[in-house]
């Protein structure tokens, strides 16, 4: 299995308790259009599970679409395993593109009142016709924008309920410090309670598959 595909499996693999369908609730300082655009994995924060490997660095696409979007997209694609419901998705749609090896979009609906959290609708294979895995997902995330403490660059948070990762955390530019994440990490102590300490990605995600299979 491609590294990269780790988070999208991850990101499906949700906990089902609490109120994970509103984001327990949180509010997110996010705004949608200041996102779009690339950004690069600098870091995450891990769940217990998570395993004891590397973290590769590798650059996401945050774009905006709506309805009519993704009702579009849904239509072209060809070998759908069965009929999607669009009837129930209104309101902005945010899809990540994934660039890795292997790339794939994720396509995430917005939760009515709860600002910066999206539930997962389906992800596709950029490189294929049909749905990526032929399933989509429920998973929950939410998006929350952090200045840094030092002046340097903010930071984008996308913040998980899943059973290996607690957070995947965005720059703008490669690197990042652990003394730079602190406000990252202060944030979701604060939300989430006790947390374990930031993983710091140590190369791109080329780089890293090269070196994996010399």
């Amino acid at each position: 299995m491609s590294h990269i595909l780790i988070f999208l499996l991850v990101i499906a693999v949700t906990k089902s308790e609490g109120n994970i369908s509103t984001c327990n609730g949180f509010t997110a300082n996010f705004h949608l259009k200041s996102i779009t655009g690339s950004w690069q994995v600098v870091a995450i924060i891990p769940e217990k599970l998570f395993p004891d490997k590397d973290v590769a660095c590798f650059k996401v696409e945050f774009s905006e679409t709506d309805e009519g979007g993704l009702r579009w997209l849904v239509n072209k694609t060809l070998n759908l395993p069965q009929k999607m419901n669009l009837e129930n998705i209104k309101g902005p749609i945010v899809r990540q593109r994934y660039h890795s090896d292997h790339p794939f979009d994720v396509w995430s609906k917005s939760v009515e009142g709860v600002n910066g959290c999206f539930q997962q609708v389906l992800s596709l294979d950029t490189d294929k016709s049909d749905l990526y895995k032929a399933v989509t997902h429920d998973a929950m995330m939410q998006l929350h924008q952090l200045d840094a403490a030092d002046g340097s660059e903010p930071f984008l948070v996308q913040m998980l309920w899943g059973k290996m990762i607690a957070a995947v955390i965005y720059r703008r530019q490669p690197g990042v410090t652990q003394d730079q994440l602190k406000p990252v990490f202060e944030l979701m102590s604060k939300l989430r309670g006790p947390q374990r300490v930031p993983r710091i990605c140590e190369q791109q995600l080329h780089d890293f598959l090269v070196r994996r299979h010399s």
